[in-house]
């Protein structure tokens, strides 16, 4: 044991001696681990999302009581026959939104708040900041619980706040509470009364597993309430692509950390190893000091994994808002994410950067046998034949996700090679300074080449989203101009079919149509073009859609093949109806053009052909099309949500909008321009980008610093034969030059590959990922001006931050101070 603590302190003073070293390789593994950490972070949180109920209670929700297809809310009868049948872990929740007396929109929530009486000693019960709030002396039900930054948001008073919605509701007391989110919670009595609901309830939490319970439930849901468990939640089947995205996208950023520090790892060994080899002539022993190598690399990781944990959380926090909009607009999302510090984060980075720094302890010692001719033809061939089946065969997120490893691969077998290839040609110059630096590359890639490959990976990474990004933009504004090619869009509160007649018949509008939308059940009946056999009867949840009463309404619908709707596309034949369904219902939900499907509601159905498939980019979830008449006559409940005007030429549109408002009694937000609709669309989608852009900038930070980090210590490297060359006559100003040149051909070469690279990763992505993942096709587009931009920025960013440390030891002076370093 003396001999372990003495090998330990030993090391420990090599870092006091040596602490830029310990930061780097700290810098590296809690980068990296950090990025994985976010994402996993932010998905642990979704996944967990109903340990406790809407109430804050920390009770895990496993069921939710929901209305009827078609249907908005449950009879409050409900709640009364369930307590009746000893039914207590069922309590319901009422939501809805409403607008403050200032015209503030507020999500708000309603529970049974008398549940705190029986929970007075939980911890929730002190996690409400009385702050300058006199809380004291409410009454806590006639209380608003709110976050502290909706509160801020709001401009809500800092000491007496309250909440006015009419005038028959004034001044609310309002007490801060963290982890509401942006939702206000109230008791449900006050709910009732702002949202008007007359004792409706929007569903129930269920909190009890037992089967007794369950079947007690079941049994007195008789008009078609659904009991759903919470993990046949929508949001969990459409984000799950989402979440493997960004996880990949993070395990990138991860790889491109390890690359930074092993640099600080391999400076580290080589600087040891005379210490090594005295602490063995001294008499320890070789079993000891890989016993105490252990011991440190196990330190080592999981301090960098908790600094890692603890900045991923940060991080993860810091985008929460962005990634909770997208969640909630475009995945369901039913809860607010606030992601906390978890242990689980910190035992996946611990044991990640432990089995890094194991291999790379591994690969140096075992270094002859890795650098083998034989091993890297045999390693390049097999990914290339893994890579090509996965080309052909390739079905699921994950074969799409190793395809572009493959690829990745690939690249880093021929990039470094390459490189070495330039400096190994004959240069056609004499000049004995380029001559010596040609020579003195093979030293420099060496020592560089984890460099090479992280900014090679980050570099590929960042082209190949920015094409895709870039694709999908296109395709979706292509999408927007025909799918939102009317020229007014109106939800009117009253009459809807009164107001439609009477636009139907406007002296301005050529066409008028609808938009109705149900939500339903799908079950295939066969699959006879196919010559399959028909698939397990088993229903998915979906939406049916319609736009009018004819083929001519749906014009603006784009089928796969460019096709236009026609009439034979709703009419089969005399007995059969046609339908359309959307392409994720193609790719994702194996639907296609000629199966015959039952659309169902309750008791209500509607049977159809499947005739086409429409580009719906956006969505992820089976969205079918029919005709009006179709969903009127089979008596599915559905709602009308607006209606949408074609003018006749020379109409005017802001001319027809200010009438409709005036004559109808319609807001701004009722009487919506093709221009407003087609903007929010597009700043929707946008957002949904905006973590994936945030990670890319992070990978190419880290491997800018990965840069830097290796120049400087290359740098000091070759203080000994700088000295000799400046000995020699050679001036400082020259050598600088000349290891600029060689940077920037090795900077250049790097980026060169990492385009090409990038376009292959933005194919694989809209070939592979984007079909299978979200269910989207779409054609590759690149702006090779943009990438250009891009390309020659990241040179010079790379360039200086390896040109800085350069200048540094070239320009300290004379070359007796070299001799002094």
């Amino acid at each position: 044991m003396t001999e372990f603590k003495l090998v330990l302190q030993t090391y420990w003073w090599f870092y006091r001696r040596h602490i830029g070293l310990l930061l780097l390789f700290f810098v590296g593994f809690s980068l990296g681990s950090a990025l994985l950490t976010a994402i996993q972070g932010l998905n642990l949180e979704a996944s967990k999302r109903y340990q406790s109920t809407t109430a804050m209670l920390n009770n895990p929700v496993t069921h939710f009581i929901r209305p009827a297809l078609g249907e908005h809310a449950l009879p409050f009868s409900l709640w009364t026959q369930l307590r009746q049948q000893g039914v207590t872990a069922a309590q319901p929740v009422v939501e809805g939104w409403v607008k403050t007396q200032t015209g503030a929109s507020l999500n708000i929530r309603g529970v049974n708040l008398f549940q705190w009486l029986g929970a007075a000693n939980n911890d929730r019960s002190q996690s409400v900041e009385r702050g300058h709030t006199n809380a004291a002396t409410l009454t806590f039900v006639s209380a608003i619980y709110l976050d502290p930054s909706v509160m801020k948001r709001l401009n809500l008073s800092a000491e007496h706040p309250t909440l006015s919605f009419s005038d028959s509701i004034q001044n609310i007391p309002v007490v801060a509470m963290k982890g509401l989110g942006g939702s206000a919670l109230m008791d449900i009595y006050l709910a009732d009364q702002l949202l008007n609901k007359n004792g409706q309830i929007s569903y129930f939490e269920v909190t009890d597993q037992s089967t007794e319970q369950q079947t007690i439930i079941t049994t007195l849901l008789k008009n078609g309430e659904r009991l759903e468990s919470v993990q046949e939640q929508a949001f969990d089947g459409l984000s799950r692509a989402f979440f493997l995205n960004l996880k990949a996208l993070a395990l990138l950023g991860y790889v491109v950390g390890a690359f930074l520090s092993f640099n600080a790892i391999k400076l580290a060994y080589t600087s040891r190893q005379t210490l090594q080899n005295q602490l063995f002539v001294l008499g320890c022993s070789e079993h000891m000091l890989t016993k105490t190598l252990l011991t440190e690399l196990t330190v080592l990781s999981f301090v960098a994994a908790i600094f890692g944990a603890l900045l991923g959380t940060s991080l993860a926090n810091f985008l929460v808002l962005d990634v909770s909009y997208t969640l909630q607009s475009l995945y369901q999302l039913d809860r607010i994410l606030i992601v906390q510090f978890d242990w689980s984060l910190v035992l996946l980075g611990f044991v990640l950067n432990l089995l890094v720094l194991l291999c790379f302890v591994f690969i140096q010692t075992r270094n002859s046998l890795f650098n083998s001719p034989l091993l890297k033809i045999g390693s390049v061939l097999l990914v290339m034949l893994a890579s090509g089946y996965l080309y052909l065969f390739a079905v699921t997120e994950v074969e799409a996700l190793l395809l572009c490893m493959g690829v990745l691969l690939l690249f880093f077998g021929i990039t470094p090679w390459f490189i070495r290839r330039i400096f190994l040609i004959k240069w056609p110059t004499k000049n004995a300074v380029l001559l010596w630096l040609k020579a003195d590359s093979s030293t420099q890639l060496s020592a560089l080449t984890s460099s090479v490959l992280a900014m090679l990976m980050a570099m590929g990474a960042a082209v190949g989203m920015q094409i895709m990004v870039g694709s999908f933009s296109e395709a979706l504004d292509k999408h927007l101009t025909q799918r939102l090619s009317a020229d007014l869009y109106v939800r009117p509160a009253g009459d809807f079919e009164q107001l439609k007649k009477e636009l139907v018949n406007h002296q301005s509008v050529a066409q008028v149509g609808v938009y109705w939308h149900a939500p339903v059940e799908v079950r295939t009946v066969m699959q006879k073009e196919r010559g399959t056999t028909p698939r397990e009867n088993k229903k998915a949840a979906a939406k049916l859609i319609s736009f009018g009463e004819a083929s001519q309404y749906h014009q603006h619908l784009n089928l796969l093949g460019d096709q236009s709707v026609a009439p034979h596309h709703f009419v089969v034949n005399d007995t059969e109806r046609g339908c359309l369904i959307n392409e994720p219902g193609l790719r994702k939900y194996a639907l296609s053009t000629g199966d015959r499907v039952l659309i169902e509601q309750g008791d209500a159905n509607i049977r159809c052909v499947i005739t086409g498939v429409f580009y719906d980019y956006g969505e992820q979830a089976l969205t079918l099309v029919t005709t009006t008449h179709e969903i009127a006559k089979s008596g599915i409940q559905f709602e009308r949500y607006g209606l949408s005007l074609w003018l006749n030429e020379g109409a005017n549109t802001s001319t027809l909008r200010d009438e409709l408002m005036t004559h109808y009694g319609l807001d701004s937000a009722q009487v919506i321009a093709n221009k407003q609709f087609k903007a929010f669309a597009k700043t929707l989608f946008k957002s949904t980008f905006y973590i994936t852009n945030a990670l890319n900038s992070f990978i190419i930070l880290i491997a800018l610093f990965g840069m830097w980090v290796s120049f400087l210590t290359l740098g000091r490297q070759q203080l000994e034969p700088i000295t000799v060359l400046q000995r020699l006559g050679v001036s400082n100003k020259s050598l600088l030059l000349a290891k600029l040149l060689q940077t920037g051909v090795i900077i250049g070469a790097t980026l060169a590959f990492a385009i090409p690279l990038g376009l292959s990763l933005g194919w694989v992505l809209l070939k592979y990922v984007m079909p299978i993942a979200f269910g989207w096709s779409m054609a590759l587009t690149v702006n090779w001006v943009e990438i250009g931009v891009f390309s020659v920025a990241i040179f010079v960013f790379a360039l200086i931050s390896c040109a800085v440390p350069l200048s540094k030891v070239l320009l300290r002076g004379t070359p007796n101070e070299h001799v002094a370093l």
